[in-house]
C-alpha cells in the first residue's frame, strides 16, 4: 500500500523521474511562522542597505567638504599672476585680456585647452604654451608671427606704418594687422598689391604673385641688406610682373616665373655695375636677351663688349640708355 504523498508535494513543468512517473518537488514549505520570519529576514536586509547607503552619502559630502576647501577654496591655487613671454606687435595687454583670465581664478579649474583655443584665435599668434605651477602663476608662452612686410592694398583699406589700418604679412603669406608701429616695422619694405579681392586676418593669401613676392623679397634682402640697395617695396602692377624699387631709388622688374634664373642676371649686372660705377635707374629682367637698362648718369661702356662677364648686358642700340 503506497503512502498519501504529502499536501507540499505538487506537480510542476520542471520534470523529476520517480519509478516512470514524472514529478516536480517543492520544498518550500509555506507556513505563517516561515512567513514571519521572511519579514524579519527582509527588513534586516533593507536596514543594512539603507545604513550602507547613508555611510556612503556622508563620505561623499565629507569628501566633497574635503577637496573644495583643500583645493578649490585654497588660496594657494588663487591666481595672482599672468606671465607672457612673447615678442611681436601683438601687446602683452592684449593677449591677457582675450585669456580672459582674472585674478583669484583657481587655477585647477582653468581650461587649458579652451584657453589656448582662444589665444590661437588671434592672427597674430602661430603657436602657444602654457605653465601654471599651482603657486599662483600662469606662463603664457606666445610664438607670434613675424612680419616681413607691410600689405599694401587702398581699395581695401590696407596703408602701411599705421596701427589702426596697417597689415603685416609673414614668410607664409599670412596676414595681421599692426598693433603698434615701432622703427624696426617702419623700416619693413611694403607690398603693393592694389588686384587684391579679399584679406582675412590669419589666413594665408595663396595667390601666384604674392608667393612669387615674398620669395623674391627673401632672395634680395640676403643679396642687398643695408645702404643704397636695400630693398623698400616691391609693386605687384600686373598678374606676371612686379616691380622692386630700392633706397637709391632703382627700380627693378621682375616675371612671376624663373625668378632664380632672373636672379642670376641681376647679380651679373650688378656685379658689373659696383666694377664700373655705373648707377642703374632702371632694370627689366622680363626680357631675357637684349636687357633693357637705364642709368642715372652716362655709363662707362669702354671694352664693355670685350668683357666676358658683362656678355649678358648688350650696349646696342636697343639698350636704353639715358642721363638724369
Amino acid at each position: 500500500m503506497s503512502a498519501t504523498p504529502p499536501s507540499s508535494i505538487k506537480l510542476k513543468a520542471s520534470p523529476k523521474r520517480v519509478s516512470g512517473v514524472t514529478l516536480a518537488v517543492d520544498l518550500k514549505v509555506e507556513s505563517p511562522k516561515i512567513r514571519k520570519m521572511e519579514k524579519v529576514e527582509l527588513k534586516r536586509r533593507g536596514f543594512k542597505w539603507s545604513a550602507a547607503l547613508i555611510i556612503l552619502i556622508c563620505l561623499a559630502v565629507l569628501l566633497k567638504i574635503t577637496v573644495r576647501e583643500s583645493f578649490l577654496n585654497n588660496p594657494q591655487f588663487s591666481l595672482k599672476q599672468v606671465i607672457v613671454k612673447t615678442d611681436g606687435s601683438l601687446t602683452a595687454q592684449k593677449i591677457v585680456r582675450t585669456s580672459a583670465l582674472t585674478t583669484g581664478t583657481n587655477l585647477l579649474t582653468v581650461n587649458m585647452h579652451d584657453l589656448q583655443r582662444r589665444l590661437m584665435e588671434l592672427p597674430q599668434v602661430r603657436s602657444v604654451k602654457i605653465q601654471r605651477d599651482y603657486e599662483g602663476c600662469l606662463t603664457l608662452e606666445v610664438d607670434q608671427r613675424q612680419p616681413v612686410a607691410w600689405l599694401e592694398c587702398a581699395k581695401l583699406g590696407l596703408l602701411p606704418g599705421r596701427p589702426d589700418v596697417g597689415c603685416f604679412i609673414d614668410d607664409e603669406g599670412v596676414t595681421f594687422p599692426c598693433e603698434v608701429v615701432t622703427p624696426a616695422y617702419l623700416a619693413l619694405p611694403v607690398i603693393k598689391h592694389e588686384a587684391l579681392n579679399q584679406n582675412v586676418p590669419g589666413v594665408a593669401v595663396t595667390d601666384l604673385p604674392v608667393k612669387s613676392v615674398l620669395k623674391l623679397l627673401k632672395e634680395l634682402q640676403e643679396r642687398f641688406e643695408q645702404g643704397a640697395e636695400e630693398l623698400r617695396s616691391i609693386d605687384i602692377q600686373k598678374a606676371y610682373a612686379m616691380t622692386a624699387v630700392f633706397a637709391d631709388q632703382s627700380q627693378v622688374i621682375f616675371g612671376v616665373y624663373d625668378l632664380a634664373e632672373q636672379l642670376t642676371r641681376l647679380d651679373r649686372i650688378r656685379l658689373e655695375a659696383r666694377h664700373r660705377n655705373w648707377r642703374i635707374a632702371t632694370l627689366n629682367l622680363l626680357v631675357k636677351q637684349n636687357v633693357p637698362v637705364t642709368f642715372r648718369d652716362a655709363p662707362d661702356l669702354k671694352d664693355l663688349l670685350d668683357d666676358p662677364v658683362t656678355a649678358a648686358v648688350n650696349s646696342t642700340k636697343q639698350n636704353k640708355t639715358t642721363t638724369r
